[in-house]
């Protein structure tokens, strides 16, 4: 008797919650059997290695997340979401490098509730968040993607937002502009730029703590989008002859897609340039996506060189797949990826959650095949 009164007691607590506040719980499943070629040995060793297996996120990562919003009237309401990953498979490929956080495995987002985890404040005035989220680099990239950044053909196998691991950002403070006629904006600025997550601090005599700030303009209407982005670390540790922050990361990207209707067809452009180095470091793609039936065909074309490094180290990717919709939360997918080095790169093909070590001037490849599910 004393259980159910205390469940009861529980459970109209929670009711009540929900009632002032409209939360959603949320998730997605993908599983997926991968084989990826092109790996460098995990014990060390000459040539490369192969991995075949089921992997927990191939086209998206798997995931399980709660959000909502609060009406506060007046048009202005409070939002929050809190989502985290996990492996639904139990593990992922053997040598992923992107699947573990510590000694917690959740294979994409970097621990528990880091996928994204933010609150703010949204109006008429646009929108404020605050906390962990992706950057603007990461959704310009995913949105011209025809993989969206996922299957083994994602644009994340070599694009500058994955070299420099700038998917998400900690500590971030960001305005969301409305929709002026097709027009937004959005103005981001970074507390804890550094991969790691953690407030840095200043490195010697005279330097200044290591921050990031972003701005970003897209234009959308009707079958056309343009956009734009700039971001600069600032206060980087990049003159080798000194021990004092006084460098600085500038990365800008300029992207398109114009849907045909038969096909949508989509590019980006993407340089960055390190303080105290000569040259860039370059990226592009261009996509296609066809609607075929109840899916989509999936291809692209990417270039990876970085002039910044002796010998300009080249990666060359091409990419095809195939998305079946079974419903509007259920698809099948398959893809094939494979990726040419050239002068000491050594980029290999992953998917949405396996990230592999490459072995320079090597060639890599990755096939996938899968279900994906949302809840």
């Amino acid at each position: 008797m004393k259980k159910s009164l205390i469940a009861l007691a529980v459970f109209g607590a929670f009711s009540g919650a929900a009632m002032a506040n409209s939360v959603t719980l949320y998730g997605l499943i993908d599983m997926g059997v991968t084989h990826f070629t092109g790996i460098a040995p995990t014990g060390g060793g000459a040539g490369t290695v192969s991995s075949t297996g089921m992997s927990s996120g191939v086209q998206n990562g798997s995931r399980i997340g709660l959000k909502g919003d609060e009406d506060l009237g007046g048009g202005l309401k409070a939002i929050f979401d809190a989502e985290t990953g996990f492996c639904a498979t139990g593990t992922n490929q053997a040598g992923s490098t992107t699947q573990t956080a510590g000694n917690q495995t959740y294979c994409t987002g970097g621990g528990f509730m880091q996928r994204q985890s933010y609150l703010g404040l949204a109006g008429d005035f646009g929108t404020v968040l605050a906390g962990r989220v992706y950057t603007t680099n990461f959704n310009d990239e995913a949105s011209v993607d025809p993989f969206g950044w996922g299957l083994t053909g994602n644009i994340g196998n070599m694009s500058l937002v994955s070299q420099l691991s700038a998917a998400r950002a900690n500590q971030v403070l960001a305005y969301v502009s409305p929709n002026f006629s097709g027009f937004s904006f959005v103005g981001a600025y970074v507390f804890a730029p550094n991969p790691q997550g953690t407030v840095p601090t200043a490195s010697g005599n005279g330097s200044n703590v290591t921050r990031a700030y972003t701005i970003d303009g897209t234009y959308a209407a009707g079958p056309v989008m343009a956009g734009a982005t700039y971001t600069e670390v600032t206060n980087v540790l990049a003159n080798p002859t000194s021990n004092v922050n006084d460098g600085a990361v500038k990365l800008w990207d300029v992207r398109g897609s114009y849907d045909f209707g038969v096909a949508k067809l989509s590019g980006i452009y993407e340089s960055d340039k390190l303080a105290y180095t000569s040259g860039n470091n370059k990226f592009w793609m261009l996509g296609a996506t066809v609607p075929v039936g109840p899916g989509s065909i999936l291809a692209s074309y990417a270039e990876a060189k970085n002039d910044q490094v002796t010998g300009t180290p080249t990666g060359k990717q091409y990419a095809v797949g195939y998305t079946y919709n079974l419903s509007k939360q259920t698809d099948l997918y398959t893809s094939y990826a494979h990726i040419s080095n050239s002068n000491g790169a050594a980029f290999t093909v992953g998917d949405s959650t396996d990230g592999f070590k490459g072995v320079a001037g090597q060639s890599s490849s990755g096939f996938a095949v899968g279900i994906d599910h949302r809840f």
